[in-house]
């Protein structure tokens, strides 16, 4: 899934594609494609600036987006995306089957949170 990641950020893990799940035969709920349908999906960092270099600060000041898939390569599952702090204390989500609402509220927060 192609995404604008503005200035002051870092993907670090991703996984994210735009493709839609597919059902594997003889099952009721287990996707095929599952490897894109986990409860990791993608992470992206806030980073910080310190003396005109940029770094991925630690704990306490971390400010992470989170996306995943529940339940883990379940058909009848959704995208479930969060920011959360260092403490893994949720800030805002947002549930939805459509990736296209979730990749809109993922650049959304992260246009509202690269001046904070």
């Amino acid at each position: 899934m192609q995404l604008k990641v503005p200035a002051g950020y870092a993907v670090t893990y991703n996984k994210f594609y735009d493709i839609d799940p597919m059902l594997s035969e003889g099952n009721d709920y287990l996707i095929e494609n599952w490897g894109f349908f986990t409860e990791d999906l993608l992470q992206i960092v806030k980073l910080k600036i310190n003396n005109g270099k940029w770094y991925i600060p630690e704990n306490e000041d971390v400010l992470l987006f989170d996306l995943g898939w529940y339940p883990d390569s379940d058909i009848n599952g959704h995208y479930h995306l969060q920011l959360v702090d260092g403490q893994w204390n949720q800030i805002k989500s947002i549930s939805s089957k459509d990736r296209f609402l979730i990749k809109v509220a993922l650049e959304e927060w992260m246009e509202e949170h690269q001046k904070v």
